[in-house]
Formats: C-alpha cells, sequence, structure tokens
C-alpha cells in the first residue's frame, strides 16, 4: 500500500495525535513505507487507526503530546551529546534516546512531553 503522505486524517477515526508546539508530521499506510529519520532530526512514530503518524522534531525544547496512544518509536538523527528525553504526565523521565540511536516500545499512553536537549542520556 502506497503511503498517504500528508494526507488527512480517515472520517470516522478518532481526533489524531498531535503536539504543542506543532511539528511536521505525515500518515502512512504501514511501516515498510516510513522513510528514514533526517540527519539532526528526531522522528516519533505513533500508531493511529491501524496506520502510523511520523512527527519530525527538529528545534531543542518541550513539545506537548495530545492523544498519543499504544506503543511507539522514537528515533534520534542528532548528534554530538544531543538526546530525546520522554516525560510522563507527572513529568518523570521514562526514556532517553541517544543521539544516533532508536528505541522501540515507547508508551505513548503515559507520555506526556518529548524534549529535545543538548544534555547527554
Amino acid at each position: 500500500m502506497a503511503a498517504t503522505m500528508g494526507a488527512a486524517s480517515p472520517v470516522d477515526a478518532p481526533a489524531a495525535p498531535a503536539t504543542f508546539p506543532s511539528v511536521p508530521a505525515k500518515y502512512y499506510g504501514n511501516t515498510g513505507d516510513i522513510p528514514n529519520c533526517r540527519p539532526g532530526h528526531v522522528c516519533a512514530i505513533v500508531a493511529y487507526d491501524g496506520k502510523y503518524h511520523v512527527f519530525d522534531f527538529y528545534r531543542y525544547g518541550t513539545y506537548g503530546l495530545t492523544r498519543w496512544h499504544g506503543r511507539g518509536k522514537v528515533v534520534n538523527e542528532q548528534a554530538g551529546g544531543a538526546a530525546a528525553r520522554v516525560y510522563d504526565r507527572s513529568g518523570t523521565e521514562t526514556a532517553c534516546v541517544a543521539a544516533g540511536t532508536a528505541t522501540a516500545g515507547v508508551d505513548w499512553d503515559r507520555a506526556g512531553k518529548i524534549k529535545l536537549t543538548t544534555a547527554r542520556c
């Protein structure tokens, strides 16, 4: 199945996952359609309505997560010691993804924020 890049979410689907502040996201039909995360970026994959939203983070900062559910993946293609940190809704860090690595099985049901930072894991 071809990717439905940039396509609107399905009509009967629940509200799509989002970030605040907003970052670019694309909608893909299956995992084989998801491209590699670009150098210098952090990508987060969230299952949604049987398909996938891929969020593309580029700037350091903290991003709130809305309607992220299930298990997903974080890919950190930043350089040096830059990290991507995932925090639950109470502010406790639940994952730290070092530059040049990825982690699968992130619990998006608990997640409340993602932070891109220069501080190493």
